[in-house]
């Protein structure tokens, strides 16, 4: 089973937030900033700390950032996707992304590893994953049967009104959508 790791608490994570926030800053900028001098600098602040641990923060600050980045840039992406395709809402947008995630991190999964999951939780998961993909395909169902019957009502409303208010309009519409229908059925 996988260890979970600690949260770190460097002396640096637990500074006051404006030391700190130089501090991140010193060690976004190494051409500018050494360790050392980042050391110095929370010397004079009087706060004790080694190169070898203001690496180790910078190190786990940068990691942390380009994680952050890359997430931004997947939800851009996501939603300029979405945009595009119209059809697709961001939910399925990020349900094809979480179902591609697990997919890989089945693939990946060591084949020993897979001794150690219950066969019955497995099921579970599996049953769960199936309710759910079926629940979004009867709301997306619903959600069109419901937008076709407000079109149909709305048509239905047209024509009456144009009808009442346009009769020799209504008579010229008909008789377009009745020829149309006639060269579909050719």
């Amino acid at each position: 089973m996988a260890r979970r790791k600690n949260r770190s608490r460097s002396k640096i994570s637990q500074l006051p937030p404006e030391i700190r926030s130089t501090v991140e800053a010193m060690s976004l900028a190494p051409a500018q900033f050494t360790y050392k001098d980042i050391r110095a600098y929370l010397a004079q602040q009087e706060v004790s700390i080694s190169e070898s641990a203001i690496g180790t923060y910078a190190r786990e600050l940068r990691a942390n950032l380009e994680s952050l980045t890359v997430a931004q840039e997947t939800m851009r992406v996501m939603m300029e996707t979405a945009a595009k395709v119209p059809e697709m809402d961001a939910v399925e947008i990020i349900n094809r992304i979480a179902g591609q995630k697990m997919l890989q991190a089945v693939i990946n999964k060591p084949e020993e590893e897979w001794t150690e999951v219950g066969l019955d939780k497995l099921l579970r998961e599996m049953n769960a994953m199936t309710k759910a993909v079926a629940y979004k395909q009867r709301i997306d169902q619903q959600n069109k049967t419901d937008a076709q019957a407000a079109a149909d009502e709305l048509k239905a409303q047209f024509f009456s009104a144009l009808g009442t208010e346009h009769p020799d309009l209504y008579r010229q519409v008909v008789q377009i959508l009745e020829r149309k229908a006639r060269e579909a059925e050719e």
